[in-house]
Parts: C-alpha cells; structure tokens; sequence
C-alpha cells in the first residue's frame, strides 16, 4: 500500500506516517500548536501557513500532520480547494469539511461520535449559550437537547446538510409544543457560527481538539476579484475566530505570491472592494488578515542530499519487503542510479520517487536499469482566473527496459 501510494502519489495516513519526507522541523511547529490546543493555552495564534512549489510534497506535510494529530487524539478535518470546496463561500465549505471530518481511529467521516458524546455531558446547553452563537445555531442545539422529535434532521443540518428554516420551525414546534420566532439568516453568514459550535463539541466529547487542513489554497487564484476577497476574509475569520480547540494548517503554491498577491496587487485592492459595498465592509479588516497570513508562508525548503538519500533508503527496503524480492545493490547505489537520470539540480521531490521507483521496478521485473530517454520538468500550477478545479497533469516519465 504505501509503495502504492508512493507511486500514485496520492498520499495517505499510513504512507506519511512511515515513509520521512525530511520535513521534522515543520511537523514539530505544528505539534507545538497541537499542545497549546489541547492544554487549552490562551491568547496563541493556532494556525501555521506553508508553501512549496509542485511536488515538492505539501500534500505529502498534511498526512503526516494528520497522523501525528491522530495519534495526540485530535479529530482531523482535510479538504482541498476547489470549485466544489471554496474558500469564498462558507456555507459550501463547511458542508465539504464535515464530509472530510475523522474521529481518531475511525476510516469514515461524519459527526455522529462527537454529537453523540457531546450532547450526553451535562451542562451543554447552558455552555453553549455562554458562546454567544447566532439564534439559528442555537436553535439547533436547544433541539438536539431535547432529545425528542427531529434528531437525525438536526445531526444532518450540524453536518452541512442544512435545515430550511421552516423544517427548523417544524422540528422546533414538535420539540417544544410551541411556535419559533426566528429571523431569516443567510446561511453564508452562519458558516463560521457552525464551525464555532464545531470547536466546542468536539472538546465537549473527550477529543483533545480538531486540526483542520486546507490544501491548494493556491486555487483561491482562479476566482475572479470578489470571490477572492471574500475567500481572504474567511481566511481572516478561521484565524481570528475564537477557536480555542482548533488548529488550521493551510498549503499553497510557492507561485502564489508572485502570480495572485503581487500581480494583481490584492493586498490593496480586495480590502477596498469589499469597503465599496455596503454589506461586505466589515470584512474588509479580516481580507487584510488573510493576505498578510498568506504573505508571510513559511517557504518549504527543498530536500537536502542527505534527505533524498534517506527517502531512497527508505523506497529500496520497502519495494523489496512489498515484492518479496532482493536488490542486487545497495540503498547507496541506488542513490547513485536514480541521480544521473535526474534532469535538473533542482529536482523536485516528486520526480525523486517517480525515478526511484522506476529503476527498481525495471531491476525487479528484467533484472537491469532502465533506459530513460525523457524526465520533464514539473510545472508549477497556473493561477489563471475563471478556471478554478483545472487539475494539475504530471509531465511524462518514458521508460523502456533495453531488453525491448
């Protein structure tokens, strides 16, 4: 499974807790973060932005932060940005969030665990009103306490299937024998009133708190001027909001900066955007928030030879343990293989793993090295507006064997 994944490159939990991508220093930042969550440190900022150009393993960072919040007992949430998870809308986000919510050992995703031990704690409704929730989240939670009529409509509208305010009406009048009397709220609004809730919950039910990981923010660049602004303003409210269990650990494309931020002047314009409209003003603070978050990213630093080396070593033992075979080479020679096919001294990590794998999957299938008469160069991805979900294509890696 994890030579697999290494070939794929569709990284998972199990892959990123085994295989060391050489990124230690950035995982212990963020695990500094974790225990401030769990111990419930106050007045700390629990959000950590990176960046790194195609394949140079962001996504490969996130699973490994993924498994090592596991394992502190954190409920996880991963989701990557696109034109069915955006960032400019909070009502369209969160429901893809919980769509991509774990419990600690559990492989599927939902609410149902930390609903379930929330809501049998005593004291939750009085709790959650001293969180100053909006009326229709705290609707939700007075109908949930009941216990009564509607729960699996109110475990559905916490997971992002949202009520319509009449079947909230509806559950309420079954609950309570009496009418509810609750303004209209734009769901776009309430957003962040759920993930809110969300935080509390899941400390409520015995977690010790919930990392959430947003991967290709750089996608925010494909939207046009005001959808953009509005995602840097959410960006604002996830690292401002008082979330005092959560962590958020955003990865985005090093050619952000270069091709959105600065090229399109952002910093400046997005704020003055949302202060030309009336209702969309008060973001304008937390759209400055954002940018300046997105603006000073820790750059991931591209792997040195010793951790090149170190991964190699860690490929050569896991192919021959996975094939039930033996090289007839050593980790150091491999190293030596993989690298005069390596096209630039730039190489990317992912072009790495391609090659690595490539040369002992020919030794093990015609006992030789392959003949490799073409590696391009990964591109880095294109921030072109109006085409948000284009996905990235790796560039080809032809190989024949020279015994064909």
């Amino acid at each position: 499974m994890v030579i697999e994944g290494l070939r794929s490159g569709v990284p998972y939990r199990e892959l990123a807790k085994t295989v060391a991508f050489g990124r230690g220093r950035y995982i212990e930042v963020v695990e500094h973060l974790l225990e401030g969550a769990a111990q419930g440190r106050h007045g700390k900022e629990r959000y950590y932005l990176v960046r790194a150009n195609y394949g140079e393993g962001k996504t490969h960072f996130l699973h490994s932060l993924w498994g090592r919040a596991e394992d502190r007992n954190f409920v996880v949430t991963m989701a990557a940005i696109s034109r069915e998870t955006p960032l400019d809308r909070l009502d369209y986000l969160y429901p893809k969030l919980m769509e991509n919510t774990f419990v600690p050992g559990s492989s599927l995703a939902g609410l149902d665990a930390i609903v379930g031990r929330a809501f049998a704690e005593p004291g939750i409704l009085a709790e959650t009103r001293m969180l100053e929730l909006s009326p229709r989240v705290m609707t939700v939670v007075e109908n949930i306490v009941a216990q009564n009529e509607g729960y699996e409509e109110l475990l559905a509208d916490l997971s992002g299937s949202f009520l319509s305010l009449s079947d909230l009406k509806r559950v309420h009048r079954l609950n309570y024998g009496k009418p509810l009397k609750l303004e209209r709220s734009s769901l776009r609004d309430e957003g962040m009133q759920y993930v809110r809730l969300l935080d509390y919950l899941i400390h409520k039910a015995g977690y010790a708190g919930w990392l959430i990981l947003f991967d290709e923010v750089e996608l925010i660049g494909k939207l046009g001027k005001g959808q953009r602004s509005r995602a840097y303003a959410n960006i604002g409210q996830f690292l401002t909001a008082n979330l005092e269990h959560t962590v958020t650990v955003w990865a985005l494309a090093a050619n952000f900066h270069a091709d959105v931020l600065n090229a399109r002047q952002d910093r400046e314009v997005a704020p003055l955007w949302l202060q030309s409209r009336p209702k969309e003003a008060e973001l304008a603070p937390l759209c400055v928030q954002g940018i300046d978050a997105l603006m000073e990213a820790k750059r991931l630093n591209p792997l040195s030879e010793a951790d090149i080396r170190e991964l190699i070593a860690q490929m050569y033992l896991l192919h021959q343990e996975a094939y039930a075979w033996h090289a007839p080479f050593s980790a150091a020679e491999l190293y030596e293989k993989v690298w005069k096919f390596s096209p630039l001294r730039d190489t990317k990590l992912r072009t790495w793993v391609r090659l690595t794998l490539t040369v002992l999957d020919v030794w093990f299938q015609y006992n030789c090295d392959p003949v490799i008469s073409q590696v391009d160069a990964l591109l880095e991805a294109n921030l072109e507006e109006d085409d948000l979900g284009a996905t990235m294509t790796e560039p080809p890696l032809i190989v024949r064997s020279p015994l064909f």
